[in-house]
């Protein structure tokens, strides 16, 4: 497994310019766009909202396996170098500004108050956050619990116990993730493809009649920011919701991975092999893209630009940012500590 499978890096890679491009569509347009919430019935960002972090967190569930063969004294050091410290570090850049005006008043408590609260309760770098919840819980489950039946039995435990606690206390989005994490540990430990190529036209028609029947299924009240998580109140709408949402996410990163293979086995251009090199920069694409929008975000703000909607700005937004996060990725690799900041190496 050293040698790296060029298919989920292609499809990270995928994955993370469709993130940019969520991102473009409902910040790069202005307040006014943001702020109205109409992006969450745009038809592309439902298409990408609909399957994008549930597959992110799929695939990642699927590499942990190995990397939890180690040692536990070993690995929970590498994920929080490789994963915490960007994390931190972004977190810190996206939260400058108000950082600063609490230091000009000395108020250094509230900057670590806040500091803490954003990292566990936040949604800034949420995904990090969550994919180290995820790495952490289940380094320790499979390791108290022998057998991988006991095992299978204690992350469903844990997932159908996460539906009770309030989402106020955990993030809703940590206990939305944390499923398709087990999906894919369980999926590499079964020795089960992740992906197959098929060359039957008509499974795979099927296959994307039914992404297609999930996205259209997909609405307003199925984003994970707009209902929560928690069943407790009206538990059987929200369960619904739930179970919903998880469902048009499997289908479609499903027959999104089937497309991922194909294209990887059969089209190895020069654009196929920058979009694999995206996969394996996600996390600080990731990372720098949140930052990016926070900052800039503020600038129109500030200057009180607003644009009328289009898929222009946001496509041409997407390209620019993905040019410069490759370059930007180069330069900080140069120097030992932004290595370590940014890049997690």
């Amino acid at each position: 497994m050293n040698k790296r499978d060029l298919t989920l890096d292609l499809a990270k890679g995928i994955l993370i310019v469709l993130v940019v491009l969520g991102h473009s569509i409902q910040f790069s347009l202005g307040t006014v766009w943001t702020l109205s919430n109409q992006f969450y019935y745009d038809i592309v960002f439902k298409t990408i909202y609909s399957f994008h972090m549930p597959l992110f967190m799929l695939i990642s569930g699927y590499l942990f396996y190995n990397s939890n063969k180690k040692d536990f004294k070993t690995l929970l050091p590498s994920k929080l170098k490789a994963i915490g410290i960007p994390m931190l570090s972004f977190i810190l850049l996206c939260k400058l500004p108000s950082y600063a005006v609490l230091a000009m008043g000395g108020d250094i408590v509230e900057i670590i108050r806040e500091f803490v609260m954003t990292i566990f309760c936040g949604m800034t770098m949420w995904f990090l956050m969550s994919l180290l919840l995820s790495m952490t819980i289940i380094a320790i489950l499979t390791r108290v619990v022998k057998g991988r039946g006991c095992q299978y039995l204690g992350m469903l435990l844990l997932i159908v116990g996460s539906m009770f606690i309030p989402d106020t206390i955990l993030l809703n989005v940590h206990k939305f993730m944390f499923p398709f994490f087990c999906i894919g540990y369980i999926i590499r430990q079964s020795n089960i493809d992740i992906y197959v190529y098929s060359k039957n036209k008509i499974a795979m028609g099927i296959l994307t009649i039914l992404s297609v029947a999930a996205i259209c299924w997909f609405n307003r009240d199925t984003y994970i920011y707009t209902t929560g998580f928690c069943i407790m109140g009206d538990y059987a709408n929200q369960l619904f919701i739930d179970c919903k949402r998880m469902i048009i996410a499997l289908i479609v990163s499903y027959t999104f991975m089937q497309y991922m293979h194909i294209l990887s086995v059969s089209n190895r251009t020069a654009i196929t092999s920058k979009f694999v090199r995206f996969g394996q920069i996600s996390l600080f694409i990731y990372g720098f893209n949140v930052f990016f929008d926070t900052a800039y975000a503020k600038v129109l703000f500030l200057m009180s630009i607003n644009f009328q909607f289009n898929y222009i700005i946001p496509v041409v937004f997407t390209l620019c940012f993905i040019v410069i996060s490759h370059y930007l990725y180069k330069l900080l690799e140069k120097n030992k500590i932004t290595r370590a900041a940014f890049l997690g190496k």
